[in-house]
């Protein structure tokens, strides 16, 4: 059964949201949502009661986010404006009052005016609110994070402007709300009673001689002005009554009595739900602005000395000093795209993503989300590191690879389920889930990195014994009686955790293939047995491949298709988009490392989930039930380098609307994934599953990591760095992306043949040609330009014509110039 405050709040929530309150109570988005199409068919493996899964926020997991680079805490974004500290148990928002008619302006309401949110700018981690009223008074919410004194502590600052839209004479109260619950929910508590974000209030207080307010132990709101009114409500009584909570509130003394309690303390024992509002009266005309900031401590403060710290620097000289820190580090540094005007939105969602990975990053450690994965998994990680690498983020990957993976390597000799422990990749994650593809992902992630970083940083040789080596040999040394990764649950999307996954193996092919380069790089005497460790589990994974495509044929399916696992023999559901791996990010067709039929039933496998589980969208409803976003582009990815950019293509454009949804007028995301995306937000509720789904968090550090490495694969991609080395020049630029005389472009991109890459592609449609300016590019590196405007008719490369020899140009090393005529 319920709790008791989950209980309350259902109800506190339910009766405002229906009506049956007496004044408007600012309900959160995600709770007005779950309450639109409310189902009592709540996830009962999980929570005890409908009530709990409510309050956990299990459906609608939806925000924004700010932050600083390389910091703990994140701060969420609601859709009101409303700000939450992920570990602190409170939540800041904004309204308006009119004191002479008694009315409530509260953005949470769509009847109570209208909302507009964005980010300042694709560069800048600030978002901005705009809340405007029906008699047109209008404020602006600016907020940010920053760091700030000789210790570098987290401040986050939010600043409202007040003025009229119509400038004719306006007066009112702006007011500061702070109440429990925020935009990731109010207690996440489920059965194995684990409480997760528990923002219970039970203790509140302003400080009117501070001008700051506590919450429970912490400290909440320090303001820069003082208000003139405030009240602190809570539940002196001890009821149990959910109509006392309506009854007695700041939001209710407001209209029915047109002032606030006064009261400067307040606690609730029973339910956790202690709010609190501070007024500060204004009067405007034409293009005069009222003006109040307030700033909210996220790190550890304590103390007169910190409180003079936190109010040492003005508000726009910290707002300035982001706005500089930002503008260098994501204009000025890294992989700049250059696309052209009708998908400039690329470039912009690019600069988001990477500002978002570096938000996530906590210390080096990156982050795959601000809330419920708040913390490290090494299959996350390799994607987000080998990401930051390609983009221009090299410190933060170095960091991340050659820090904190040693850090997780096991060196105990006990067990870990049928597996030794020694040798083994993983934290808690990892060992408690029995994660057995991050030994292959820890292997390729360093593979990757040291090709990128050179020879010369000798990345790899540093990290090679133990790490590389024993990691290899437990890769050997810990499968199955058929050569196989035993049975374990590696990703939640490969389906249930009793079974094995093909997605473990590709993995672990693909990490002791960049072992056993690694140690012919460094001339170490194991390179033999790491490429006999290679050998053998590559034969075991593609005879088991094998094996159930004929068991497949046998049973008389027509369509080819590579499912999850051996043990999944004809499942046709959405849980194959593992074998999206097997190109991207593996690229194990390049040199057909399982064999040339294995090649074409992976091929195929693309072909059979766009046809079955791709509305948009890869839709995932064997495990999910509801869209991957990062999956849709790891598919799109797998379609790129499949030689498909068309299918890649509409891939992509549903991604990049995935990252911009819209419901009942509210941009629910500014350019940023969740984990999984729901099917009625994805609808605008046009679509309900009948049953539960799952939601994770937001912005999602995989997904972005997975589409910047789509962005920069478009761009360029290398192949073959081993025998033939070759890379691919714009080989995913469709031709309604460049306009004529219109230009592609890119400077100084790092590669995996340790020297950056950069060139200029111009586009002529009145005499049909392409013209290619090669800049920095890698030592006996060919290239490859796929045409995609039309079939080639004549190629110079260097002022020297070169016989035509398909779409595919082929470009010698050390061309400087190219030019190409399409038909």
């Amino acid at each position: 059964m319920a709790q008791t405050h989950e209980w309350m709040f259902y109800e506190v929530m339910w009766r405002s949201w229906a009506g049956r309150a007496q004044v408007p109570y600012p309900v959160p988005w995600w709770t007005q949502q779950a309450f639109r199409r409310w189902s009592d068919d709540f996830d009962s493996g999980t929570y005890e009661s409908k009530e709990a899964a409510l309050a956990s926020n299990a459906l609608y997991r939806y925000w924004h986010m700010v932050g600083v680079k390389d910091h703990r805490q994140e701060s969420l974004i609601g859709q009101a404006g409303e700000i939450e500290p992920v570990y602190d148990k409170y939540c800041l928002s904004f309204f308006l009052y009119d004191p002479v008619t008694g009315a409530l302006h509260l953005p949470q309401l769509i009847g109570g005016g209208s909302v507009g949110q964005r980010m300042e700018a694709p560069h800048l981690p600030v978002v901005l609110t705009d809340f405007r009223t029906p008699d047109g008074i209008e404020f602006v919410q600016r907020t940010f994070a920053t760091a700030i004194g000789a210790r570098q502590r987290d401040l986050v600052v939010t600043r409202l402007t007040v003025g009229t839209a119509t400038g004719q004479p306006r007066q009112g109260w702006l007011c500061a709300a702070v109440m429990p619950a925020g935009p990731s929910g109010f207690q996440r508590h489920d059965r194995d009673g684990r409480r997760i974000t528990d923002r219970r209030l039970t203790f509140l207080r302003h400080l009117p001689e501070e001008n700051r307010v506590e919450t429970n132990s912490g400290w909440g709101p320090v303001f820069d002005t003082p208000p003139e009114q405030y009240g602190v409500y809570g539940n002196p009584e001890f009821s149990r009554d959910p109509d006392s909570y309506l009854a007695h509130s700041p939001f209710h003394d407001l209209v029915m009595g047109g002032k606030l309690n006064g009261a400067r303390q307040a606690q609730d024992q029973v339910a956790g739900l202690c709010s609190a509002v501070f007024a500060w009266p204004f009067r405007v005309v034409d293009d005069e602005m009222f003006e109040v900031d307030v700033r909210l401590p996220v790190d550890l403060y304590s103390g007169a000395a910190d409180l003079a710290e936190i109010r040492a620097t003005p508000a726009a000289e910290l707002e300035e000093r982001n706005r500089q820190f930002w503008t260098t580090k994501l204009l000025g540094q890294g992989v700049q795209p250059e696309l052209p005007w009708p998908v400039t939105h690329l470039t912009d969602l690019f600069r988001e993503a990477r500002s978002q990975l570096l938000i996530l990053s906590d210390g080096g450690e990156i982050h795959p989300g601000p809330t419920v994965y708040d913390s490290f998994w090494i299959r996350d990680s390799s994607v987000e590191a080998t990401a930051c690498s390609l983009v221009g983020d090299q410190a933060l990957a170095e960091h991340q690879l050659g820090t904190h993976y040693p850090l997780r390597f096991n060196r105990g000799t006990g067990r870990i389920g049928p597996c030794a422990e020694y040798g083994f990749f993983g934290g808690p994650h990892e060992r408690d889930a029995h994660e057995w593809d991050s030994n292959g992902q820890a292997l390729w992630a360093i593979g990757r990195f040291d090709r990128t970083k050179g020879r010369g940083a000798a990345f790899g040789a540093k990290l090679y014994q133990p790490y590389v080596v024993d990691g290899a040999r437990w890769l050997r040394d810990n499968r199955d009686q058929y050569g196989l990764l035993h049975s374990g649950w590696s990703a939640e999307h490969l389906g249930e955790s009793d079974k094995p996954h093909y997605w473990d193996d590709l993995w672990a092919v693909a990490g002791l293939y960049e072992a056993a380069r690694l140690a012919e790089r460094i001339g170490s005497p194991d390179a033999p047995e790491l490429w006999a460790a290679f050998d053998d589990v590559r034969r075991a994974t593609a005879a088991s491949v094998r094996w159930v495509l004929a068991e497949q044929r046998r049973r008389g399916a027509w369509e080819t298709y590579i499912p999850t696992g051996p043990a999944d023999v004809g499942r046709l559901d959405s849980t194959m988009i593992g074998t999206a791996a097997f190109f991207h990010p593996l690229r194990l067709h390049m040199g057909s490392k399982l064999g040339a039929d294995i090649d074409r039933a992976a091929r195929f496998t693309l072909d059979t989930m766009c046809a079955h589980f791709v509305s948009g969208g890869y839709r995932h409803e064997a495990a999910w039930n509801a869209y991957g976003p990062y999956l849709t582009t790891q598919l799109a990815h797998a379609c790129l380098l499949a030689g498909d950019p068309v299918r890649m293509d509409a891939l992509l454009d549903w991604t990049v609307g995935a990252s911009f949804p819209r419901t009942q007028e509210r941009a629910v995301a500014l350019g940023a994934w969740n984990e999984q995306h729901a099917f009625s937000i994805a609808s605008d509720f046009r679509e309900v599953p009948s049953r539960p789904w799952y939601m994770g968090d937001i912005p999602h550090g995989w997904a972005a990591a997975e589409y910047l490495l789509l962005i920069r694969d478009i761009l360029l991609f290398e192949a073959d760095e081993d025998r033939d080395p070759h890379l691919y020049i714009a080989p995913g630029v469709r031709p309604h992306w460049v306009p004529d005389g219109d230009t592609v472009a890119v400077e100084s991109a790092p590669t995996l043949f340790g020297a950056p890459f950069g060139y200029r592609l111009t586009h002529d449609a009145d005499r049909r040609t392409v013209t290619v300016e090669i800049g920095e590019a890698p030592e006996r590196v060919r290239y490859v330009y796929p045409c995609r405007f039309g079939p080639v008719r004549s190629v110079s490369v260097d002022g020297r014509d070169l016989p035509v020899t398909g779409d595919d140009v082929q470009v010698p090393a050390g061309a400087r110039r190219f030019r190409v005529t399409y038909a």
